[in-house]
């Protein structure tokens, strides 16, 4: 039976745009900032290495400040890269609070950066009245961990510091390489190809699961 539920953020909890945000990167100054970006893929150079841990806040702020030319604070890096959000899918919140009313233990688990994470588990981002953050047991960010998907290393952490049984446990990805280092530490996995109308298709998968 499955009592764990684990989703990613961008192309599953929420709809991605991508343009949105390079274009923001590229008018903060960044030169050639859809290189960095590439689709479907880890993001490159020191914009990976801000998402699993690999560089300190202060010491990526000087590097892309340096690529920029010009000083660039938090708040403008943060800006740029919400541009990455678009929207939740319809009847997400609701669905979430659906799952953990029906007794599943619910969590985020993404590869990202602090400048997204200060607006996801920021009290104003509450679409609906209520924090993001709030519907969830825990949420799981590379740059906490100092790991990323696809690592297998960073599922069995989750395991580990979670308590689950992989067994009893499904991880929900838009990236089928996502869900290989998922399926290598025993998860169940689910992949996501419309990230607007998903919901019902995992419910009826869930039913599956018993």
């Amino acid at each position: 039976m499955i009592k764990n539920l684990i989703f990613d953020w961008g192309g599953v909890l929420s709809v991605s745009q991508h343009d949105e945000a390079v274009k923001r990167f590229a008018a903060l100054g960044v030169p050639d900032a859809d290189n960095y970006f590439e689709e479907g893929k880890n993001w490159k150079g020191i914009f990976g290495l801000v998402e699993d841990g690999g560089i300190s806040i202060d010491d990526f702020l000087t590097k892309v400040s340096s690529l920029c030319g010009k000083q660039v604070t938090f708040e403008q890096i943060a800006y740029a890269w919400w541009g990455f959000y678009s929207h939740l899918p319809k009847g997400m919140l609701a669905q979430l609070e659906a799952w953990k009313k029906e007794g599943y233990r619910v969590y985020m688990l993404t590869n990202n950066n602090p400048f997204m994470m200060s607006y996801i588990r920021g009290e104003e981002f509450a679409p609906e009245g209520k924090p993001f953050y709030s519907y969830f047991d825990h949420l799981y960010v590379s740059c906490d961990i100092g790991l990323a998907k696809p690592d297998p290393a960073i599922y069995q952490y989750v395991l580990d510091d979670g308590g689950m049984n992989p067994a009893e446990t499904v991880f929900v990805d838009d990236r089928r390489q996502n869900l290989v280092g998922a399926d290598k530490v025993g998860m169940k996995t689910y992949f996501v190809e419309d990230s607007e109308n998903w919901i019902d298709g995992f419910n009826e998968f869930l039913k599956t699961m018993i």
